[in-house]
């Protein structure tokens, strides 16, 4: 069996997308859904349903009277937060661990996963557009080929090495010609799995090539500078490294400047404290 054939096969090991969390992701990312309509497709997951009251009734919120009503909790977060609560728990639960292949200590998977998805939100701000559910998600899992990986690029991780070195090549590239495949194209691959919308899936195959993408290039880039910013803030970068391939040409697409960046790279510092509060992002073990 073939390095790819073993890869792919791997897959099978995750555990399948929730079907409620993938409802309400529809219905989010609906203009004419209600609070009603998320609410009904979640309220039966007794798990989905704990967190969030758990979240809401948090020491970060400060409740004078303790919220009881999943519906009150909704209204009361609103889709953006409730969106970070069932994904992050969610992602959390696959990439919380180790990945020992790529460098990556216990934890760090999931919080350079959810930085990233932060970052989309901010960036999006930045550029007076909407944050979209569609672009969170994409943002928050574009990496979960590594989980996957791991264990292959840890065994071939010296001959990665070489061909970088000698040919001069990124990782990505080196990281396929061993395997036959590489991480984002793993991400991509899962998420065709899940029944993710052409969107996410395109925008998490070209997260580290954004120049080669035909469609979904405002996604793509987007995603693309998202995870590139939380590396550069030192938040999951492992084996990898960085990857600057294109970035000049995607800031003058969205109009950045360098001032931009550091302002993106602060406020994500302000939104991981608060996202820390929720997940104890430092502490997988808790």
């Amino acid at each position: 069996m073939s390095f790819l054939e073993a890869i792919i096969e791997r897959c099978d090991q995750l555990p399948p997308f929730p079907a409620v969390i993938n409802r309400a992701l529809d219905l989010m990312n609906n203009p004419r859904s209600s609070v009603q309509d998320i609410v009904e497709a979640i309220q039966y997951d007794q798990a989905i349903t704990a967190n969030v009251l758990k979240v809401c009734n948090s020491a970060y919120y400060g409740l004078r009277q303790p919220v009881g009503s999943l519906k009150d909790a909704v209204l009361f977060l609103g889709f953006s937060q409730l969106l970070e609560i069932l994904l992050s728990g969610m992602s959390g639960s696959m990439m919380i661990r180790a990945v020992a292949g790529y460098d990556l200590e216990a934890g760090e998977l999931w919080k350079h996963s959810v930085s990233s998805a932060l970052l989309s939100q901010i960036i999006s701000r930045r550029l007076n557009r909407e944050p979209s559910p569609l672009v969170f998600t994409a943002a928050l899992i574009h990496d979960i080929g590594k989980v996957i990986l791991s264990s292959f690029v840890g065994e071939q991780v010296a001959a990665i090495r070489e061909r970088v070195r000698e040919k001069g090549i990124t990782f990505l590239r080196a990281e396929k010609e061993v395997l036959g495949i590489d991480h984002a194209e793993l991400s991509a691959v899962i998420t065709e799995k899940w029944n993710f919308p052409k969107e996410i899936v395109t925008a998490i195959r070209y997260h580290h090539t954004p120049l080669e993408a035909v469609s979904e290039i405002d996604t793509v880039y987007l995603i693309y500078l998202s995870d590139l910013i939380a590396i550069m803030t030192g938040i999951g970068g492992g084996v990898d490294g960085l990857s600057y391939a294109g970035f000049k040409q995607i800031m003058h697409h969205f109009h950045l400047t360098e001032k931009d960046v550091e302002r993106f790279m602060a406020q994500l510092g302000e939104e991981i404290k608060r996202v820390e509060l929720f997940f104890q992002l430092e502490r997988p073990d808790a």
